[in-house]
């Protein structure tokens, strides 16, 4: 049985004219940047965070020491066992953490930290400052750029985090740290 409805819809829908083409993104220039890691550290700076290249005489621990001379309790992922049983109420103390990043995007300085079980992942925002090391050569241009080299594991852990984490009401009352870190420090080394 036959509606109205479905007659008029019916009439629109072979009436509709037809969309344009969508383009091949593969034939789109994308964003680039001559200097990725002066993009990403203006940006991450905006958010209030900060991005440094680790010196070759440096360590992480080191540039860490540096940045923030009283540190209370630090985690350094890099270091840890993952063999290790953790409980998200492990971390509810920690005030620096140290996180490997597997590559870092510099049109939007964010950074992409991942592991295949879901151990840590309360550490990345539950911390009071939060550092992430990538290797120098995994800073790319664009997410589109990401996301063609991220490997997003099955029941894992997975996200792009950028900057501190800020919020702002309608009032316009910034909030530091409302749901993360309240400083990221993001080295490359």
């Amino acid at each position: 049985m036959s509606t109205s409805r479905d007659a008029i819809l019916a009439k629109i829908r072979r009436h509709r004219p037809a969309g344009p083409a969508l383009p091949d993104i593969h034939t789109v220039p994308f964003l680039t940047f001559d200097d990725k890691f002066a993009a990403f550290a203006g940006l991450i700076r905006n958010l209030g965070g900060e991005a440094i290249w680790l010196a070759e005489d440096q360590t992480v621990a080191e540039a860490v020491a540096q940045r923030w001379p009283q540190r209370g309790r630090v985690v350094d992922l890099t270091l840890l066992q993952h063999e290790e049983a953790f409980t998200p109420h492990d971390w509810h103390d920690v005030d620096v953490a140290i996180v490997p990043g597997e590559l870092a995007v510099a049109e939007n300085a964010a950074v992409w930290v991942s592991h295949p079980d879901n151990t840590f992942r309360s550490l990345y925002f539950l911390t009071d400052k939060l550092v992430m090391v990538v290797p120098k050569e995994r800073l790319v241009d664009t997410m589109r750029d990401a996301y063609g080299q991220i490997a997003i594991r099955e029941h894992g852990f997975g996200a792009f985090i950028s900057g501190s984490s800020r919020t702002a009401d309608i009032e316009q009352s910034l909030v530091m740290g409302a749901h993360g870190a309240m400083a990221a420090l993001v080295i490359f080394c």
